[in-house]
């Protein structure tokens, strides 16, 4: 048969506050401008299940430890613009991104956010001490590989509070402009805030689906009676993404790369060779690869839906001797798809 395949301790609690005695360099701050990426996602995989929670940097973030003992963190935002397309510039596909903050809400354009809450120990756990929002990405987009970029910057003003080192409302906070807490709530003001421009992208890989079955010849009394199998596999990847298919020599080549079934017990090999459709080509690697323009059926369609299908023929070769020994003898070949 061939197959082919997280208590702080007191103590360090009391270590903590002391460490931040001594460090001063810790803060907060906003990204007035920068690239940030969403990340990255097999085009299939996009196509079929989507993007369900891409964290990405929303601009503001924390760096250093933060201990608030019996105080409020003050947190609100506003996207004053948000991107919903994204273009590939070489190819000018467009995919749609939808948007979610922190916890997980919708975000909408214009619309003001509090997140404040009342906190014993706050923590900003982003990528390098950023507050992160969310992209998802609905199924059923199916696009070539490659970066898109979001047509317009992700514009958020946030206004912010964050205590450094406070008790019960006494210590140091990191604050946005203007920012004032007020005393028992006389004198609040949000102030006028931070604005943070960010320019979004997302990167879109090559990717594929590959359908094999197992190549079993049955039984029979000598090498040479075997018959060649004729099967085929199926293998659909990314729109508009040509590829080439290639077949390796197994688990178990003979001098060179003679592909070989070796017995269960021992160490007898059966000669065997995979041909493409029904001839007496060699599917293997290098010069023996399958281009995808060139499959048995629908070459050159590439939608990510359509599935190429690749006939062939593996067959016992009639070299192998007649006194090898009966018993199960089998292999393990390796499919590789490359673009």
């Amino acid at each position: 048969m061939i197959t082919l395949k997280k208590i702080i301790p007191a103590g360090l609690l009391f270590s903590g506050l002391i460490l931040i005695t001594a460090q001063s360099y810790a803060d907060c701050s906003v990204n007035s401008s920068g690239n940030v990426s969403i990340g990255k996602v097999p085009s299939i995989t996009l196509a079929e299940n989507g993007v369900q929670s891409s964290q990405f940097s929303a601009g503001l973030s924390c760096s250093g430890f933060s201990l608030a003992a019996l105080n409020t963190t003050y947190l609100k935002y506003r996207v004053d613009q948000m991107p919903a397309n994204y273009i590939n510039s070489v190819t000018g596909e467009r995919l749609t991104v939808n948007y979610l903050d922190t916890n997980s809400n919708p975000i909408t354009v214009g619309q003001e956010r509090d997140m404040s809450s009342f906190t014993i120990i706050n923590f900003f756990t982003g990528p390098n001490g950023a507050l992160p929002f969310y992209a998802k990405i609905n199924p059923g987009q199916a696009v070539s590989p490659g970066i898109y970029r979001a047509e317009t910057p992700f514009k958020v003003k946030w206004y912010y509070s964050v205590p450094a080192i406070a008790v019960a409302g006494i210590g140091f906070y990191f604050s946005s402009p203007g920012f004032n807490r007020g005393i028992l709530g006389i004198g609040f003001d949000w102030g006028s805030g931070s604005d943070s421009s960010l320019n979004l992208s997302i990167e879109v890989l090559p990717d594929c689906r590959i359908a094999t079955n197992d190549v079993n010849f049955g039984t029979a009394a000598f090498a040479d009676a075997f018959t060649p199998v004729k099967t085929s596999m199926g293998i659909r990847c990314s729109v508009k993404t040509p590829y080439k298919v290639s077949l390796n020599d197994g688990l178990y080549p003979q001098n060179g790369n003679q592909r070989a079934m070796k017995s269960e017990t021992g160490n007898n090999y059966m000669s065997y060779e995979i041909y493409k459709n029904s001839s007496t080509e060699r599917w293997g690697r290098n010069n023996e690869q399958w281009l995808s323009d060139v499959a048995t059926t629908n070459p050159g369609i590439y939608d990510a839906k359509t599935q190429q299908g690749y006939a062939f023929t593996t067959k016992v070769l009639e070299t192998n001797s007649l006194s090898l020994p009966a018993g199960k003898y089998s292999d393990t070949i390796t499919v590789q798809v490359e673009f």
